[in-house]
């Protein structure tokens, strides 16, 4: 292997054909233009494989990764697992490998602020569903249960112990509650099918859903909070210079500093919900 080069970064994105991935990319590059030793390699590539990758990493040495994407970091933790790596826009990022130079930003909002958002658009949706399981969110709810009750919400949680317990949980949940929520949880959202079957069920049963994705917002959310590219992408090339640096990161995976709000205004006249007009002008995308 060559010598790591000082300073060096790969940018390995899952897939530059994913808007907000390219967009990610290209706002990390703009904050490291100054840097001539960036490399760049995407995933989505067909001529792209996991030899070819592991050959550029060897060939390259970065002295970090930064990893756009899920399929990138798991890529990256496989061949480079030594590596200082700086990941973002990962979801559920809690299911994925933590070596001890992983750092990253998560992809998911702070609760409190989530729940006033909520409040804000729409006061008359006062009890809260969430599906979670107590490995990965015990201490979540917990904080989140708090902090609704500071802003006049009452949260009623459902413990998935597995996917196989996701319906019946799911038939548990909807008939107690105003609205889903639908939170990062490995367990309850497995893969695409759970996550299909979930919004399907609530939408049978009139109950509007609550996401933190901007994919959430194709099957049918009523609200999507999803973090902001720009703001988030800028946190983690703070935390990539600071690692390049050698300074200690205060936190290893911070919640993202700012929000990106999508409503889906068929859901709101679909299901009859009061909406709070004035809540409107801070929407950045609407669905009609």
């Amino acid at each position: 292997m060559s010598a790591e080069e000082a300073g060096s970064i790969l940018i390995l994105n899952s897939n530059m054909s994913t808007e907000k991935y390219a967009l990610a990319q290209t706002e990390f590059k703009s904050r490291l233009e100054k840097r001539s030793n960036l490399a760049e390699v995407n995933l989505g590539e067909k001529e792209i494989d996991e030899a070819g990758i592991e050959k550029i990493i060897r060939e390259k040495n970065p002295e970090l990764i930064y990893c756009i994407g899920s399929k990138a970091y798991m890529m990256s933790n496989k061949l480079a697992k030594e590596k200082k790596t700086v990941f973002s826009s990962a979801i559920n990022w809690r299911r994925l490998p933590m070596g001890r130079n992983t750092y990253g930003v998560s992809n998911e909002l702070p609760a409190g602020m989530v729940l006033m958002t909520y409040r804000y658009f729409f006061p008359g949706l006062k009890k809260i569903g969430v599906l979670y399981n107590q490995n990965y969110n015990a201490e979540w709810l917990k904080n989140a249960e708090k902090d609704a009750k500071d802003v006049g919400i009452e949260i009623i949680a459902e413990s998935v112990k597995n996917s196989n317990r996701l319906d019946s949980a799911l038939e548990e949940l909807l008939p107690k509650v105003d609205v889903l929520w639908l939170i990062s949880d490995p367990v309850v959202l497995s893969g695409p099918e759970s996550t299909l079957n979930i919004l399907q069920k609530s939408d049978s049963m009139k109950k509007p859903v609550f996401a933190y994705n901007e994919i959430f917002s194709s099957y049918g959310a009523l609200l999507v909070i999803d973090a902001d590219i720009p703001t988030m992408v800028e946190q983690a090339s703070m935390m990539a210079l600071d690692l390049l640096s050698n300074k200690k990161i205060a936190e290893r995976v911070p919640s993202p500093a700012g929000s990106h709000i999508i409503l889906n205004m068929k859901k709101v006249e679909e299901y009859g919900i009061e909406l709070n007009k004035e809540a409107i002008g801070s929407v950045n995308k609407i669905i009609k």
